[in-house]
């Protein structure tokens, strides 16, 4: 089945699936559909097995936990996956890239490189397939008009034909079908950049050692820099140290602050840590950027940064156990959870720092390297269905928790809170009553409403259990 079949069909299957449908069922479908495809194209467009089932993997969270954050996930996942499937071996940042342009501009390209052909130019349109062209619509125009003649000669016809409605076609259907077969076509005539997966290529992980003459010509050069970073970094550890010690009064002190107090230090915290992680890579990335990595008394100067870099590691992790406590005094959120995240990463962002000035890494090492670990836990957080667990944290572990927060979260907790709602009524107020009522309300007559393509794991769960 040749590719322009290939797309029409696909484009009529995606129609199908998602024209004027909310997500569910039908994004794990179509997705098992862009896998299959994609095996079908020759061997050197086949990608390992771990990004089609990460792929995969994303449209089943979708599926199974259908939210904002979900769906973001599976479109970064698709982009990677569409990367992936052109250039195998290339970079997370740069399969990225790859994947936006093909979904964008890939038939433009296609079309501008094989016109700039003599040869290709004339076999653009084959005359097997202005033959079929002219067939087809030849055939449609036949059709209509012996249709038009059969119907007024025989009345049972007539019958027949005022029974078949075409209301299904549609200028919005027609033109959300048309994108469709834009989209399969990309997928399918993928464009292959080259030049740029070559150029990547070529630019390693690690610096490049310049020769001995170049080293001593700019000797006095890095000897200036090296006192510079010195200095630098001496006068950021001393601040840090003193930073760091009072946190750890503050932590040792017994914990009488009020819900404001909590909020103010931990927010610090996270804009003193944000500063500093900034600062801190800024500052490596410039002194270790060339020759001073190769300098053989730089020793002293690696030492200070590797000890800045522990310190900040050890503020990261005194931030973590001021938020923990924000968190066990009033309960989890999404800006909570974030300050977890970053704090997260930024530990990962510092390791690979600490690795690039200890390996004699360049730029690239980090952002290939950061941005691969940063769709890694993308993917990972993604597993969680976050507004639930949040829901039955605070709802378990509080002791007056935030209703009106709860409300406000995704509608994936609705059942949590009615259920919470009906074994807690003397505790809550009357107007958070009446909107969890309602919440859930919405909620349950949306579900009931999708149709097939729709369904999520809330829908099939409902109906088995009625």
């Amino acid at each position: 089945m040749n590719t322009p079949i290939k797309s029409i069909l696909s484009a009529l299957a995606f129609s199908f699936l998602f024209y004027s449908k909310s997500l569910g069922l039908n994004l794990f479908l179509i997705s098992i559909l862009v896998v299959s495809l994609l095996m079908t194209l020759k061997k050197e467009h086949y990608t390992s097995w771990k990004f089609p089932v990460i792929y995969l993997i994303s449209a089943l969270l979708v599926f199974i936990n259908p939210t904002n954050y979900t769906i973001f996930v599976h479109l970064m996942a698709f982009l990677l996956f569409i990367g992936k499937s052109i250039a195998p071996n290339s970079p997370i940042y740069l399969s990225w890239s790859i994947g936006v342009m093909n979904m964008i501009v890939a038939s433009a390209i296609n079309y501008n490189e094989r016109t700039k052909s003599p040869e290709i130019s004339k076999k653009l349109i084959s005359n097997t397939s202005i033959n079929y062209i002219k067939g087809v619509i030849a055939a449609i125009f036949l059709l209509f008009t012996f249709s038009l003649l059969y119907k007024n000669a025989n009345p049972v016809f007539n019958e027949l034909l005022n029974q078949i409605s075409f209301n299904f076609i549609r200028i919005p259907w027609l033109f959300f079908t048309l994108i469709g077969y834009v989209l399969f076509q990309h997928i399918l005539r993928p464009y292959n950049p080259k030049d740029l997966i070559e150029q990547d290529k070529k630019i390693g992980n690690s610096l490049e050692k310049p020769t001995q003459s170049f080293l001593l010509k700019t000797l006095k050069q890095i000897k200036e820099e090296h006192t510079l970073g010195s200095i630098i970094f001496i006068a950021l550890n001393i601040l840090l140290v003193f930073f760091l010690a009072t946190d750890i009064i503050y932590l040792l002190q017994e914990n009488s602050s009020t819900n404001a107090s909590y909020s103010s230090s931990v927010h610090q915290g996270i804009y003193a840590l944000m500063f500093s992680i900034i600062c801190a890579i800024i500052l490596i990335l410039y002194f270790f950027r060339g020759n001073l990595n190769f300098y053989k008394k730089n020793k002293q100067l690696k030492a200070l940064t590797f000890l800045w870099i522990g310190l900040n590691i050890t503020l990261a992790l005194f931030t973590c156990i001021k938020n923990y406590q924000y968190v066990e005094a009033l309960g989890l959120t999404y800006k909570r959870i974030g300050v977890f995240v970053y704090i997260g990463l930024t530990l990962i962002g510092l390791i690979t720092t600490y690795i690039k000035v200890n390996q004699l890494k360049n730029f690239y090492f980090l952002l290939r390297t950061n941005i691969a670990i940063l769709f890694y836990c993308l993917f990972i957080s993604a597993l969680v269905p976050w507004d639930n667990a949040i829901t039955e944290y605070n709802l378990t572990q509080l002791q007056h928790p935030d209703i009106n927060y709860l409300i406000k979260l995704g509608k994936t907790n609705s059942t949590q809170l009615h259920n919470y709602s009906l074994s807690n009524k003397v505790e809550i107020k009357e107007r958070e009553l009446e909107r969890i009522n309602s919440k859930y309300a919405s909620f349950t007559k949306t579900e009931s409403e999708r149709t097939w393509q729709e369904y999520t794991l809330y829908q099939l769960t409902d109906n088995g259990n009625k």
